[in-house]
């Protein structure tokens, strides 16, 4: 019994140290699960119908042309949609996720079985959403490991009749062409069809930008945007130059949804 007696105590300092081991992991999960649950409970009482977010993913993963950076741009039902990269697209690529795909991804880890071997998380504290997702779920295999970091959250305020446009021609001095991609609009006030004179390039549902004073200058040619029409007069005035490049006859005043 002597001899034994060493051997007994180690074996139960080792069953001491899986159990408080085991514990531990535990108490992570929950207290992990605990701060997912509040706080996409505070995302989801804010309603927020309508956002758009840079996002960036760091792992050892290819993603074709995009990199590991990219724009999303999310507007939910009724009138719902999907900006990727300022492209409309029927849904996101599996790569890149909206706050809550994020939020489901998040708990598809926290319940994995065994633990992951580290978690980190960060919340926004007005909006609940996901600031920062960094899980390494194993610390025996190399390159599994992924982080999703979004940044530049912006609450889109949008009219509910606003309109999908796409910045097709960006000419000089603000002889901007603009083609209607997403909305009803009156079709008295676009052309269904104009023809670049000077590339011979045909564009579909586009009108002649007027409103020049407000147009945002961060918008670039390709670039995707809400906007809604503006009918009624305007005696705003400023400052444009007078050189000339080809437009469609008919020109409409919008407002940029921002």
């Amino acid at each position: 019994m002597i001899k034994l007696k060493p051997i007994m105590v180690f074996f139960g300092f080792f069953i001491f140290l899986s159990c408080e081991d085991n514990g531990s992991n535990l108490s992570e999960r929950q207290i992990q699960m605990d701060l997912l649950n509040k706080n996409k409970d505070l995302w989801e009482s804010q309603s927020i119908g309508h956002y758009k977010l840079d996002q960036s993913k760091v792992c050892f993963c290819y993603f074709g042309d995009v990199g590991h950076d990219w724009s999303i741009e999310i507007r939910k039902a009724p009138d719902q949609f999907i900006l990727f990269n300022n492209d409309l697209v029927p849904e996101l690529p599996e790569f890149a996720l909206s706050v809550d795909q994020l939020f489901a991804q998040i708990e598809k880890e926290l319940k994995r079985d065994p633990f992951p071997y580290k978690v980190d998380i960060q919340y926004n504290s007005d909006y609940g959403y996901p600031e920062k997702f960094s899980v390494d779920i194993d610390k025996n295999i190399a390159d599994e490991e992924y982080s999703f970091i979004n940044s530049n959250f912006k609450i889109m305020e949008c009219d509910s009749k606003s309109l999908t446009g796409k910045l097709v021609v960006k000419g000089i001095c603000m002889n901007y062409v603009i083609e209607v991609i997403d909305g009803d609009i009156d079709e008295n006030l676009i052309e269904e069809s104009w023809t670049h004179p000077t590339t011979n390039d045909t564009y579909n549902n586009v009108f002649a930008l007027g409103s020049l004073c407000d147009f945002p200058d961060n918008i670039q040619e390709g670039d995707t945007f809400q906007f809604t029409a503006i009918t009624e007069e305007s005696t705003e005035e400023c400052a444009v130059c007078l050189a000339y490049s080809p437009v469609p006859e008919k020109s409409l005043r919008i407002k940029v949804c921002q």
